[in-house]
């Protein structure tokens, strides 16, 4: 196994680290301020939400544990499943329950790069899902590669204001 040095050996180096701590622990404090973020778990999931509910001028669920959807916008109730992988991944699939009773319309997948950049999004009717979920050992997934024909280019998303923050 490959021993990792994180240079810590030096005064520059620490304060370097003491720096960049210190900005994303302000960050952290101030989307929880601006209503990003609603608690300290899954920051891909609440990003990917806060994208959603943004773009698509819709409200998050009051409960982080809310049943089947995540968001609600014009009477569609949409759930979101936020990926943030390294490159060096082979998973491009998403952990979905398979539930022909649960209150969705859409799922939705967004794709971050590890650096959170929007890299691919898809909104999938909940019919065309549900045909696409498929069980894996002891839970069910939805494979990306089989529902590329529900991608949408980033340049079509609507709010390309907020779209553009990623």
């Amino acid at each position: 196994m490959k021993s990792i040095t994180f240079g810590i050996n030096s005064n520059a180096s620490l304060l370097r680290i003491h720096n960049a701590l210190k900005m994303y622990f302000e960050a952290i404090k101030e989307l929880h301020i601006l209503g990003v973020l609603k608690n300290k778990k899954d920051f891909t999931g609440q990003i990917g939400e806060w994208l959603v509910a943004s773009i698509f001028d819709g409200e998050t669920a009051e409960s982080g544990i809310q049943k089947d959807w995540d968001i609600c916008a014009d009477g569609k109730y949409f759930q979101v499943k936020s990926h943030s992988k390294a490159r060096t991944t082979s998973a491009k699939w998403s952990k979905v329950e398979h539930n022909p009773n649960a209150k969705i319309d859409y799922l939705i997948i967004v794709v971050f790069t590890p650096e959170y950049k929007l890299e691919t999004f898809f909104k999938i009717p909940w019919n065309n899902a549900l045909e696409n979920i498929k069980k894996e050992k002891n839970s069910h997934v939805i494979y990306w590669d089989h529902v590329s024909k529900f991608k949408i280019p980033i340049c079509d998303l609507p709010k390309q204001e907020v779209v553009k923050l990623f």
